[in-house]
Parts: C-alpha cells; sequence; structure tokens
C-alpha cells in the first residue's frame, strides 16, 4: 500500500503538496484517507489555507473533493462545516481564525465529501496539531496549497508526498528540469550543529544577515543596512566567514547583495531558516555549487514519496507509465507511484 512507505517510519502527520495546480494532489489525499480508513486508523484531516473547491480557479474544471467517513476528526473553518451537509460533533474551537471562519475541530458521523479550509499560517496549523496530539490521532493528513504555503505545511508536519503531474510543463525535458531544482530546494539538508542552528533561530527581530566566523565572532546586519549597502564578503570582518545566516527570504538578488564583487570568497556555509524561504534560481544553486559554497537550512524537510498526474489541462494526458518511468527514475531513491493504475516505479 502507498500508505505504508509513510507509517514504516512511524510518521504521524503528512502534508501532501503540490509542484503546481492539477498535479494530483487531492487525489492523493484521498488516496491517503481511503488506506488509513482500511487500516483502521484514526485519522484527522485539514488543510493549509483554502483547498478541495469544487471547481478550479484558473482552468473551471471539475476537481476532486476530500472524503470523509465516520469516526474522522476534521479541522475545517465553521462556515464550511456547517455548510458540508455532513453529520458532525464538534470537539471544541482552535482559536484559528480564517476567512471562513474560526477552524473547528469536529468528529465527523456521515460519510460524504467536504471542502477544507484549514489554518492559513504555519503558527496556526501548528497550533492545531498541537490541539489534535490530545486526541489519540494516528495520522494527521494536510492538505497543501497551491502556493509557497505547501511548503510552509511541510515545515510543521514529520513528512510530505510530492504531487508532480505533466501540468508543470507539458515538455518532458522541461519538466524534469522544474522537478529536479523544486526537489533540490525542498531536500536541503539541515545544520549539523545544533548550537549553531539555536543561534540562528535566535538573530535579532531587525538582523537580516547573521555572520559566524571561523575565530567564533558573530555579527549581525540589519535588514535597513543590509538593503541599503553590499558586497559583504567584501568587508574585511567576513573574510573568514564560516556561515552566513540570512534571515527571511533568500533570493537571487539577496545572494547578490552578499556576494558583492568577491571573486572566489572562501568556501564557506549559506544557511536560510527552511526550504519556504530560499527562492533561489537555478543558476544561483549552481553558482553555490561551483565555489563550494554549502546549502543549508535551519529546518529541514522530510520527503516520503511522490505521485505522478499525466494530465494537462491544455494538451489532455501523457503517456502515463513513460511519465512514471521518467520521474521515477528523477526522484529516485524516493518511492514513485501513479496512484490511478496503481503502479510504483521499479528501477531497471
Amino acid at each position: 500500500m502507498f500508505l505504508a512507505e509513510i507509517l514504516k517510519n512511524r510518521f504521524q502527520s503528512v502534508a501532501i503538496i503540490g509542484m503546481a495546480k492539477n498535479t494530483g494532489k487531492t487525489y492523493t489525499f484521498n488516496q491517503l484517507v481511503m488506506e488509513g480508513r482500511k487500516l483502521g486508523l484514526q485519522l484527522a484531516l485539514t488543510s493549509i489555507g483554502l483547498d478541495g473547491e469544487e471547481r478550479d480557479s484558473l482552468y473551471l474544471h471539475k476537481k476532486p473533493r476530500i472524503m470523509v467517513y465516520p469516526g474522522m476528526i476534521t479541522a475545517n473553518a465553521k462556515a464550511l462545516l456547517v455548510s458540508s451537509g455532513l453529520d458532525y460533533e464538534v470537539l471544541g474551537a482552535t482559536g484559528v481564525g480564517t476567512p471562513l471562519g474560526e477552524v473547528v475541530l469536529s468528529r465527523i458521523l456521515s460519510a460524504g465529501r467536504t471542502i477544507l479550509a484549514g489554518p492559513g499560517s504555519v503558527q496556526g496549523l501548528a497550533a492545531v496539531k498541537h490541539r489534535l496530539e490530545a486526541m489519540d490521532v494516528d495520522l494527521l493528513l494536510v492538505d497543501g496549497a497551491v502556493d509557497r504555503r505547501s511548503f510552509s505545511a511541510s515545515v510543521v508536519t514529520d513528512t510530505a508526498v510530492l504531487a508532480v503531474g505533466a501540468e508543470v510543463a507539458w515538455d518532458r525535458t522541461l519538466l524534469l528540469e522544474k522537478l529536479r531544482h523544486y526537489l533540490a530546494v525542498l531536500t536541503l539538508p539541515g545544520l549539523t550543529d545544533p548550537a549553531v542552528a539555536q543561534l540562528c533561530k535566535e538573530a535579532p527581530e531587525d538582523a537580516k544577515l547573521m555572520v559566524l566566523t571561523a575565530d567564533g565572532c558573530a555579527y549581525s546586519v540589519r535588514s535597513e543596512e543590509f538593503f541599503q549597502q553590499g558586497g559583504f564578503l567584501d568587508r574585511p570582518e567576513f573574510k573568514n566567514a564560516k556561515l552566513v545566516y540570512v534571515k527571511g527570504m533568500l533570493t537571487d538578488a539577496v545572494l547578490t547583495k552578499i556576494w558583492g564583487s568577491a571573486a572566489r570568497p572562501a568556501s564557506f556555509t549559506l544557511a536560510a531558516s527552511d526550504p519556504t524561504s530560499v527562492f533561489l534560481g537555478p543558476r544561483s544553486l549552481a553558482k553555490l555549487a561551483a565555489q563550494g559554497v554549502a546549502l543549508r537550512v535551519v529546518d529541514s524537510l522530510h520527503l516520503s514519496a511522490v505521485t505522478v498526474n499525466p494530465f494537462n489541462s491544455r494538451y489532455g494526458y501523457a503517456e502515463p507509465v513513460q511519465l512514471l518511468q521518467d520521474v521515477g527514475r528523477a526522484v529516485y531513491p524516493l518511492p514513485c507511484f501513479d496512484l490511478r493504475l496503481g503502479l510504483r516505479y521499479q528501477p531497471e
């Protein structure tokens, strides 16, 4: 079973994230719900933001909704819970607000389909997850949104499943290029020194950079100073930088300001808070690798599996088995599935 890949590592919470809209994310979510039900697990379901809408807001074709069954717990916006047509028992409020009302914990008493609108932030999702941990839940499933919050859901949960589809790019070469870049960011390794990681987390509120030097000195650069100046690797005190931590977004433009005119700085570690903060393009990643700069994150994400969807809203369906083979090779050794065909990629 697909869910076995997750349960064998004793994970208790999973985010389902997608590279784009229409990559099979909700289908993957429903498959996990079905398999968890067959195993007799106590499931809790939520989303980060609004997802599972009946029609795709961009292409207007019908989308699969979230399946729920008696006994499952949902963390859903009050307005959607009331209008779902399902029988339910309210278990408690969360204090987490959404545009559709407070997120309410409820036990579902009848089978049906629903729309989930959960917390819209990492902090809200973490608060809901904490509440659910006291309810003897075996597995929490989080439906990731169709934007960068998908990554954010993975920060809070134990692991993630990535949905990849022909919607990302009909041209197979381009699809695989985008996938490899996406995975390179998503699976960035964490810092190995807990003390350094904690120091980064304690960076001053107004800091944009934290620099640790080889001789043990620590410097912080305020956001105002950072954006007014640049070329920080040219500074004498940063010449022997051991680690440069970027607070907030790490973009190509931010990397350029850090680099300045330094042609080939000494190797160091460049760190961001987590993969949701990394917005570097392929050229920037290649430049860092060529210069011997290690890119790391304070909080890393874990990926359990990849699913593929051959559908493209403009061109129709790609050949599914070939898509599974191509994506499977690109993500190996991660397990890769076509859930509709019931196939798993097997390396030659």
